[in-house]
Protein backbone atom coordinates (compact mmCIF):
# COMPACT_ATOMS: atom_id res chain seq x y z
CA UNK A 1 0.00 0.00 0.00
CA UNK A 2 1.65 3.48 -0.71
CA UNK A 3 0.54 4.85 2.33
CA UNK A 4 2.37 2.57 4.25
CA UNK A 5 5.66 2.02 2.15
CA UNK A 6 5.95 6.01 1.90
CA UNK A 7 5.22 6.24 5.56
CA UNK A 8 8.02 3.89 6.02
CA UNK A 9 11.02 5.49 4.31
CA UNK A 10 9.80 8.73 5.84
CA UNK A 11 9.61 7.10 8.80
CA UNK A 12 13.07 5.68 8.65
CA UNK A 13 14.32 8.71 7.56
CA UNK A 14 12.91 10.89 9.93
CA UNK A 15 11.40 9.13 12.74
CA UNK A 16 7.78 9.88 13.82
CA UNK A 17 8.39 13.61 13.88
CA UNK A 18 8.50 13.25 9.48
CA UNK A 19 5.05 11.59 9.89
CA UNK A 20 2.26 14.10 8.60
CA UNK A 21 -0.33 13.13 6.57
CA UNK A 22 -0.51 16.61 4.12
CA UNK A 23 3.14 15.47 3.67
CA UNK A 24 2.54 11.22 2.64
CA UNK A 25 0.02 12.81 0.82
CA UNK A 26 1.78 15.22 -1.22
CA UNK A 27 4.73 12.59 -1.74
CA UNK A 28 2.38 9.83 -3.07
CA UNK A 29 0.19 12.23 -4.98
CA UNK A 30 -3.04 11.17 -3.48
CA UNK A 31 -5.48 13.45 -1.36
CA UNK A 32 -5.36 13.38 2.46
CA UNK A 33 -8.53 12.07 2.97
CA UNK A 34 -7.64 8.69 1.13
CA UNK A 35 -5.58 8.69 4.25
CA UNK A 36 -8.77 8.59 6.24
CA UNK A 37 -10.01 5.96 3.88
CA UNK A 38 -7.55 3.42 5.48
CA UNK A 39 -6.47 4.68 8.69
CA UNK A 40 -8.53 6.04 11.31
CA UNK A 41 -5.82 8.42 12.64
CA UNK A 42 -2.00 9.28 13.15
CA UNK A 43 -1.57 6.87 15.58
CA UNK A 44 -3.06 3.73 14.13
CA UNK A 45 -0.91 4.40 10.97
CA UNK A 46 2.12 4.50 13.18
CA UNK A 47 0.78 1.23 14.32
CA UNK A 48 0.32 0.25 10.93
CA UNK A 49 4.23 1.14 10.48
CA UNK A 50 5.30 -0.80 13.20
CA UNK A 51 3.64 -3.84 11.86
CA UNK A 52 5.07 -3.32 8.29
CA UNK A 53 8.30 -3.15 9.92
CA UNK A 54 7.81 -6.69 12.07
CA UNK A 55 7.46 -8.48 8.59
CA UNK A 56 10.49 -6.33 7.55
CA UNK A 57 12.54 -7.79 10.20
CA UNK A 58 11.08 -11.29 9.86
CA UNK A 59 11.83 -11.84 6.33
CA UNK A 60 15.64 -10.15 7.68
CA UNK A 61 15.88 -12.58 10.27
CA UNK A 62 15.05 -15.59 7.39
CA UNK A 63 18.25 -14.34 5.70
CA UNK A 64 20.29 -14.36 8.81
CA UNK A 65 19.90 -17.63 9.34
CA UNK A 66 21.31 -18.06 5.57
CA UNK A 67 24.83 -16.94 6.34
CA UNK A 68 27.99 -17.85 8.40
CA UNK A 69 30.09 -14.88 8.52
CA UNK A 70 29.19 -11.40 10.26
CA UNK A 71 32.11 -9.91 7.57
CA UNK A 72 30.97 -9.63 5.07
CA UNK A 73 28.36 -11.24 4.95
CA UNK A 74 26.02 -9.83 7.72
CA UNK A 75 27.46 -6.45 6.90
CA UNK A 76 26.23 -6.36 3.48
CA UNK A 77 22.81 -7.88 4.34
CA UNK A 78 22.52 -4.25 6.70
CA UNK A 79 23.01 -2.49 4.13
CA UNK A 80 20.88 -4.10 1.62
CA UNK A 81 18.22 -3.20 4.28
CA UNK A 82 19.24 0.14 4.70
CA UNK A 83 15.32 0.97 5.15
CA UNK A 84 14.43 -1.29 7.73
CA UNK A 85 17.82 -0.79 9.62
CA UNK A 86 16.85 3.22 9.91
CA UNK A 87 13.21 2.22 10.69
CA UNK A 88 14.50 0.33 14.05
CA UNK A 89 17.35 2.66 14.63
CA UNK A 90 13.97 5.87 14.76
CA UNK A 91 11.95 3.21 17.30
CA UNK A 92 15.01 2.51 19.64
CA UNK A 93 15.80 6.48 19.33
CA UNK A 94 12.13 7.50 20.26
CA UNK A 95 12.29 6.45 23.85
CA UNK A 96 9.21 8.44 24.59
CA UNK A 97 6.73 6.55 22.54
CA UNK A 98 6.49 3.24 25.01
CA UNK A 99 4.89 1.47 21.90
CA UNK A 100 7.48 2.39 19.86
CA UNK A 101 10.39 1.18 22.42
CA UNK A 102 8.72 -1.75 23.12
CA UNK A 103 8.46 -2.73 19.51
CA UNK A 104 12.19 -1.85 19.40
CA UNK A 105 12.95 -3.92 22.44
CA UNK A 106 11.10 -7.28 21.26
CA UNK A 107 12.88 -6.75 18.00
CA UNK A 108 16.21 -6.19 19.05
CA UNK A 109 15.93 -9.57 21.33
CA UNK A 110 15.09 -11.30 18.19
CA UNK A 111 18.09 -9.97 16.20
CA UNK A 112 20.21 -10.78 19.34
CA UNK A 113 18.79 -14.57 19.20
CA UNK A 114 19.75 -14.83 15.02
CA UNK A 115 22.63 -13.30 15.77
CA UNK A 116 24.35 -14.79 18.82
CA UNK A 117 26.22 -17.61 17.42
CA UNK A 118 27.70 -15.35 14.05
CA UNK A 119 28.52 -12.58 16.26
CA UNK A 120 30.53 -14.79 18.87
CA UNK A 121 32.53 -16.52 16.27
CA UNK A 122 33.64 -13.66 14.50
CA UNK A 123 34.87 -12.57 17.59
CA UNK A 124 35.89 -16.10 18.81
CA UNK A 125 34.04 -16.01 21.53
CA UNK A 126 31.93 -19.23 22.11
CA UNK A 127 33.04 -20.30 25.51
CA UNK A 128 30.39 -17.48 27.23
CA UNK A 129 27.21 -17.00 25.19
CA UNK A 130 26.13 -14.35 27.94
CA UNK A 131 29.27 -12.12 27.76
CA UNK A 132 28.78 -11.96 23.90
CA UNK A 133 25.48 -11.45 23.98
CA UNK A 134 26.03 -8.34 26.31
CA UNK A 135 29.46 -6.86 24.27
CA UNK A 136 26.87 -7.46 21.09
CA UNK A 137 24.22 -4.84 22.59
CA UNK A 138 27.04 -2.67 23.95
CA UNK A 139 28.17 -2.16 20.14
CA UNK A 140 24.69 -2.24 18.87
CA UNK A 141 23.77 0.57 21.03
CA UNK A 142 26.73 2.76 19.79
CA UNK A 143 25.65 1.48 16.05
CA UNK A 144 22.33 3.15 16.90
CA UNK A 145 23.68 6.18 18.15
CA UNK A 146 26.29 6.65 15.18
CA UNK A 147 24.26 5.56 12.03
CA UNK A 148 22.62 7.86 9.37
CA UNK A 149 21.65 6.91 6.16
CA UNK A 150 24.37 8.86 4.40
CA UNK A 151 26.94 6.17 6.72
CA UNK A 152 25.19 3.29 6.30
CA UNK A 153 27.75 1.43 3.78
CA UNK A 154 29.67 -1.22 4.02
CA UNK A 155 33.07 0.67 5.41
CA UNK A 156 31.12 2.16 8.54
CA UNK A 157 29.65 -1.08 9.52
CA UNK A 158 33.54 -2.86 9.01
CA UNK A 159 34.98 -0.37 10.88
CA UNK A 160 32.99 -0.61 14.00
CA UNK A 161 33.04 -4.80 13.70
CA UNK A 162 36.78 -4.56 12.93
CA UNK A 163 37.32 -2.24 16.10
CA UNK A 164 34.87 -4.44 18.69
CA UNK A 165 36.73 -7.83 17.22
CA UNK A 166 40.51 -5.58 18.00
CA UNK A 167 39.35 -4.90 21.43
CA UNK A 168 38.68 -8.37 22.26
CA UNK A 169 41.90 -9.56 20.86
CA UNK A 170 43.69 -6.53 23.02
CA UNK A 171 41.29 -7.72 26.27
CA UNK A 172 42.87 -10.98 25.74
CA UNK A 173 46.41 -10.12 25.30
CA UNK A 174 45.82 -7.82 28.35
CA UNK A 175 44.26 -11.11 30.25
CA UNK A 176 47.33 -13.43 29.33
CA UNK A 177 49.55 -10.61 30.68
CA UNK A 178 48.32 -10.55 34.29
CA UNK A 179 48.00 -14.36 34.31
CA UNK A 180 51.78 -15.25 33.50
CA UNK A 181 52.56 -12.82 36.22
Amino acid sequence: MLWLEAGYELFANEGRQGIQIERLARIIQLNKSGFYHYFSDLESFCGELVKLHEEKVDQFLLAISKITKLDPDYLLLLVENASMVMFQVQLVRDKGNRSFYQASQLIDQKINSALSQIWGDFLELDADADLTLRYYTIVRDMFYVRVSFQNLDYQFLHNIAADAKKLVAQMRLHQSKFQSL
